[in-house]
């Protein structure tokens, strides 16, 4: 065998036996039950909207703020479970 395998092996060996020495800690995790705040977003006409960026800029827009809109209360509703 060559020396650097042997090493290796020795290294291995050595690492499973202090390895089945230590013990399983278990840690208690408590989510954080504070609801993030409601995004906040401008507010603009939406016929002056439409105007400026065209039919489908603004339709692009609508689903960005409606995606933000879904993800915020995703997260409440879990930590509305998690906290329960």
């Amino acid at each position: 065998m060559k020396p650097i395998n042997a090493l290796l092996i020795i290294g291995l060996m050595v690492s499973f036996a202090v390895s089945g020495c230590a013990r399983t800690e278990y840690i208690e995790i408590h989510p954080q039950c504070t609801p993030p705040p409601e995004p906040t977003l401008p507010a603009i006409d939406r016929g002056t909207m439409w105007d400026a960026l065209g039919d489908d800029r603004y339709r692009q827009l609508e689903r960005y703020i409606n995606g933000v809109w879904a993800f915020s209360d995703e997260q409440g509703a879990m930590l509305d479970s998690l906290c329960e």
